[in-house]
């Protein structure tokens, strides 16, 4: 999948299964930062996520929190786990009906999506496998919500800011 640039109002994608659409709209109720996601295949609803934040810092801080919302008829829960300083404890979960997606880190800037162990697609979209609505969703969402800030590492961020920061002043 080729991703567009994030636009305020949303963004769109080409996909195997067909053109996956994200609606964006900013809650009247809460902060600033939170927005109602809206995602459709082809036109049809696909999921919603009437409590996410804007990309970045935002969506991955309500991610931690745990977000809920409906994908096809079903539950949908995005939950993340990030600054640890083990690979294995950050990541960043997508679970509707039985099916449990998860984000995690491979190396160093790679991340990668597992159902049960087994490896699906890289965070760049690239399935070996069928692609599946779930799978995809879950590929846009954690692309568009910039959710990568989740499974970085907190200790390279930490040198890099600080020799950022020495390098300025």
């Amino acid at each position: 999948m080729e991703f567009t640039k994030m636009r305020p109002d949303g963004a769109s994608v080409a996909t195997q299964l067909g053109e996956l659409t994200l609606h964006r709209t900013r809650s009247r109720t809460y902060t600033e930062a939170t927005e109602s996601w809206r995602v459709e295949l082809d036109g049809r609803p696909l999921a919603e996520l009437p409590l996410f934040g804007q990309p970045g810092f935002h969506a991955a801080r309500l991610a931690r929190r745990g977000v809920t919302g409906t994908f096809d008829g079903t539950e949908l829960h995005v939950r993340a786990r990030g600054r640890h300083l083990l690979r294995s404890g950050r990541f960043v979960e997508f679970r509707a009906g039985d099916r449990t997606l998860r984000f995690v880190r491979r190396g160093v800037l790679r991340a990668e999506l597992l159902e049960d162990g087994r490896s699906l697609a890289g965070s760049d979209g690239r399935a070996p496998a069928e692609p599946d609505p779930l799978r995809v969703c879950a590929v846009a969402l954690y692309t568009w919500a910039e959710l990568d800030y989740v499974n970085a590492n907190p200790v390279l961020c930490n040198v890099i800011s600080s020799a950022v920061v020495s390098l300025l002043f």
